[in-house]
């Protein structure tokens, strides 16, 4: 069984009680409170308007909470939920998780998801201790992520274009999965999207084209800031699609390996002859930049590498890189103004890197 010491079915403390396992009390709560709303019933429907993600991340993470209390104190399953939600016992239920290894980031989400749920079973009551124990944590708190292998941007993209030139000179698959994986890297150093955004790209939905000009356009459902991101599709990449949506992605999609289904208008395909999901996205990046560095690079530190290289290229203009990348600023700004400096962060950001073309 691989995942090391804390594999699938290896560590039962570190898993997540499912909604079916819950205790009912719990599970009537939570699932009235992601109902519709109902205007007669303040309980039902209390959750309705969050997203759909953040309500199963809510979940999962009382979910936690509950497979703690199930291993330190099962007796406690027995009392009402928000009884059970005492300082006392969430300090220990910190404790617990820095036993096992957990970041303080891991720490500071379970706090969050654990009080987001709090405020459901018991909207009456102060929960400002959970809040405090975060204020502690986060205090402390060291990234977790090693960022010592971060490369600049223009490296990225100098190995994407090496993989696509590379693709040239092979043949068949081989050929395929190469340009494939070049034209990815390429357009990660250019466009640094959320790794669920990259791998979400369809033809025609959120990747559309119109008289020849490419355009990325991710609507307030697909971001994390629930914010509209429009980018345009790099210049300097357009050839490379055109070879891929012409030649390669074809080659792939007429492929039926083991684990095919449907490709539909997904942009990334794989060697199955499927679309290519989040963690076969992010393995041939880790791949192919331990392979050119020496070190894996993850799709995250691609953003890493964008803020930094404008940093260093453009410092005047370092602080659009939090609309390049899609981040909110800390100020409140108008729709519109903020679709169109993130274009313009994206503008800044390409010139950055290769120069402007006005003397």
């Amino acid at each position: 069984m691989s995942g090391g010491p804390y594999g699938r079915g290896k560590a039962p403390e570190r898993a997540c009680m499912k909604l079916g396992d819950w205790p009912e009390a719990d599970r009537l709560i939570w699932t009235r409170a992601c109902a519709p709303a109902d205007l007669l019933d303040d309980a039902t429907g209390a959750r309705a308007q969050h997203r759909a993600i953040s309500n199963r991340k809510a979940q999962q993470g009382y979910g936690r909470w509950l497979t703690y209390l199930a291993g330190a104190d099962a007796a406690t399953l027995t009392l009402a939920p928000a009884d059970r939600i005492t300082p006392d016992r969430v300090r220990a239920y910190v404790e617990a998780l820095r036993r096992l290894n957990n970041s303080s980031a891991t720490i500071l989400a379970r706090l969050q998801e654990l009080g987001e749920v709090a405020k459901v079973i018991g909207p009456e009551r102060g929960w400002t201790f959970i809040n405090a124990f975060s204020s502690k944590i986060r205090a402390r708190h060291r990234p977790a992520r090693d960022k010592s292998n971060l490369r600049l941007s223009d490296e990225l993209y100098d190995l994407g274009l090496r993989l696509v030139v590379a693709a040239a000179e092979q043949e068949g698959l081989q050929a395929a999965v190469l340009h494939r994986d070049g034209l990815m890297i390429a357009l990660l150093a250019l466009a640094p999207l959320r790794r669920r955004n990259l791998a979400g790209l369809r033809l025609g939905e959120n990747l559309l084209e119109t008289n020849g000009c490419w355009c990325i356009l991710l609507d307030e459902n697909e971001t994390k800031t629930h914010a509209e991101h429009e980018i345009l599709w790099p210049e300097e990449l357009l050839a490379p699609l055109s070879a891929y949506l012409n030649i390669h992605r074809p080659a792939l999609a007429s492929l039926t390996g083991r684990w095919s289904k449907p490709v539909d208008d997904a942009l990334w395909v794989s060697s199955d002859g499927s679309p290519m999901t989040e963690i076969a996205i992010y393995d041939r990046i880790r791949k192919h930049t331990r392979e050119a560095f020496g070190e894996a690079v993850t799709p995250h530190l691609f953003r890493d590498a964008a803020a930094t290289t404008l940093a260093i290229s453009d410092p005047e203009h370092v602080r659009v890189a939090a609309p390049l990348l899609g981040h909110r600023t800390f100020s409140t700004t108008e729709k519109y103004y903020q679709q169109a400096t993130a274009m313009q962060a994206h503008r800044n950001y390409i010139e950055a890197l290769f120069g402007s073309d006005e003397k």
